[in-house]
């Protein structure tokens, strides 16, 4: 009995035929979920200074939102530590938003660096809270109750870090300049 001759199977599927147009990159899985979430973290916040304008009006949305952080009070100081985050954070998710419509390449390298910027400015607002909530300031058990949701943040800006640098579709989707 003879043994049959081995079959050649490709290692991977072939390559597009030479000359045809490469289909163009889009926005799908992980990316298209960062995407929306981005469109949502931008609404949002935008959506309430809408409704503050119309309802007070210009002046008025003016004075209600510096009022409320100005001033030497805890109420107010926490406020300020809150926002600077939140800030950060409005304004990587436009970023994103603006750089992913554009498929501009620079979205590579500026996005993960971003959100390193707002889990830092989150770590050092949210042990600030917590000094200034605090009457001996922040301590040991602070920290203790601050680092897992830390952690997470540092891991979902590393993921996205990581997704950016090696993943094939924000690799094949930004491609403009």
């Amino acid at each position: 009995m003879t043994t049959p001759a081995p079959r050649h199977i490709p290692a991977h599927a072939p390559g597009p035929l030479p000359g045809a147009e490469p289909k163009p990159a889009r926005l799908g899985g992980p990316l298209a979920v960062i995407f929306w979430c981005c469109c949502g973290i931008t609404a949002l916040p935008l959506a309430g200074l809408f409704t503050l304008i119309a309802e007070f009006g210009v002046a008025g949305a003016r004075s209600a939102l510096f009022d409320s952080f100005a001033g030497p009070g805890l109420q107010q100081q926490v406020l300020r530590f809150g926002l600077v985050p939140q800030v950060l954070l409005f304004a990587w998710a436009a970023t994103v938003v603006v750089l992913t419509v554009a498929k501009a390449r620079i979205a590579i390298t500026l996005l993960p660096w971003m959100l390193v910027a707002v889990v830092a400015a989150s770590a050092y607002g949210q042990f600030a809270i917590r000094d200034a909530i605090s009457p001996d300031g922040a301590d040991l058990g602070a920290f203790a109750a601050l680092m897992p949701g830390l952690l997470a943040q540092a891991v979902g800006a590393a993921t996205f870090f990581g997704y950016f640098r090696e993943g094939r579709r924000p690799q094949a989707y930004y491609i403009r300049g």
